[in-house]
Order: structure tokens, then sequence, then C-alpha cells
């Protein structure tokens, strides 16, 4: 079990504020850190304030951009040795895209080398995250991933269906990008619109089919006001989750300018 808001840790690394961040995430309860080989500096943070920190319970995720058995084996020791642990709770297939995916699935591929590390014990589950509703549709459907990662925004709502699919198959949902991705916040202060970052946050969090969102932080402050978010919230109704819908098509109709 996870807390419903987690925290992704790509963006930590950036500020010297970034370990006492994760600490902070920690002392308030988050129980869930998402980070990846690629977040340059991230996986060695994680380990370095998880090996000071005290109390238990902590799931780790991290990911691997490698498409082979072998390289997957590799990254996966890269991970525990930064990560500073025996184990990684959820290693994730990243970012895979229409082209990969006979590649992962296919004898030598990605996803045999997270098995041989689950079999080993080194890996304790499997997930994949793509952008690509159509993978994530055969990720669920395919019966190989406890997880899938997909973006969940008031913007972004095509991989929606997505959901509700891997729900009922039974697999967690982890919602990445709440804010509507990179930049979009800072964007969104320029514009008279509803949709900031903690209104979309709430929006994420009233779907009762997602199993974590992990909006990133880097400052402890920014977390303190997740969880302050997290922990007061009412799901919103039905009328306010379309007005926000209605609200990101007008914002992404101005932003995109005159025809």
């Amino acid at each position: 079990m996870v807390t419903e808001l987690g925290l992704g840790a790509m963006n930590i690394p950036d500020v010297e504020e970034g370990g006492a961040t994760l600490l902070r995430a920690l002392e308030l309860g988050i129980n869930f850190v998402d980070t990846a080989r690629v977040y340059r500096g991230s996986e060695f943070l994680v380990g370095t304030v998880l090996e000071e920190w005290q109390g238990e319970g902590v799931v780790v995720a991290s990911k691997t951009t490698a498409r082979s058995r072998d390289g997957v084996l590799a990254d996966v020791e890269r991970s525990l040795r930064h990560l500073r642990r025996d184990r990684v709770d959820l290693y994730q297939l990243h970012d895979v895209f229409a082209e990969d995916w006979e590649r992962v699935m296919g004898p030598g591929g990605a996803l045999e080398g997270l098995q041989e590390a689950q079999g080993q014990g080194l890996v304790g589950h499997i997930g994949l995250t793509s952008h690509t509703p159509q993978v994530l549709e055969r990720a669920v459907r395919c019966g190989q991933f406890a997880t899938v990662m997909l973006k969940v925004n008031p913007f972004e709502r095509e991989p929606r269906y997505i959901v509700a699919l891997a729900h009922e198959a039974g697999l967690g949902v982890i919602a990445m990008k709440p804010f509507g991705g990179l930049g979009m916040p800072a964007t969104l202060k320029g514009l008279d619109s509803a949709l900031d970052p903690p209104t979309m946050l709430h929006y994420c969090l009233s779907d009762p089919h997602l199993s974590v969102v992990i909006p990133g932080a880097r400052f402890p402050g920014e977390v303190e006001e997740l969880v302050d978010l997290a922990l007061s919230y009412e799901p919103m109704t039905p009328q306010e989750l379309a007005r926000c819908d209605e609200e990101a098509d007008r914002v992404s109709a101005q932003m995109a300018g005159p025809e």
C-alpha cells in the first residue's frame, strides 16, 4: 500500500535543498518515491537520504530506458548501487513507444531482463510508463505488468480510459505530470485561469482509480503545500471535474493563438 500522494524525484538534484525536500516528504508521511536511471543524480540523492532515514515502509520506484535484457540488468545493478538497497520495489520500463513494443517484449528484450532480476529478488514488481495510449492499453491487457504510469491532468485527457481499464485489471495506476507537464504552471500564471497547480492536483486526487499521484517538488515548502492539500481535499464533483476540462480546453486554445 502506498500513500495517494507520492513524490516525483526527478528534479530534487537540481537544487541545494533537494535532499531536505525528500526528507520532509518522508517526515510528512509520503511513502512512494519515484526516480529513474536517466534522472541525473536522482537515484544517488534518494539513496543518500534513505540511508539516513530511520523510518520504514518507503516504496522506491525506478525506471530503465534500456530495451534489451543485458541493458536492463546493467541498469538494475547500477540502481541498486546508487539507491544503496538490496531490492528496488518497483522497476519500470521507461517511456515505451509503439515502435519499442516488440523489442522490449520479445526474446532478449527488456521485459526478460526485469523478469530475471525479479526472479533473483532484485526487483519486487515490474511496471511500464508511456505517453502513448495504445502502448498503455497493450501493457494493461498483456498481463505482464503490475503497474502502469501515465499522464493525468485536465490538459491531456486522451489516455483517461486507460485508468479505468487498468484499475479493472487490478494494476496499480501511477499518475505523472499532474500539473500538465514541464512549464505548464508557469505558463498558466501568465494567463487568467483557475487551473493553478493546487487545482490540478485536486483534480487528480479526485479520481478513485488512481493508486498514487507523483507531482515533482524541489523545495520543502512545496512538499508541505502538496501534503496540506492531500490531507484536506474533498473529491471534486463530476460538475467540477467537467469545468476543469472545459477550462483546460479554453486555455489550450488561448495558448495556441489564432489559426
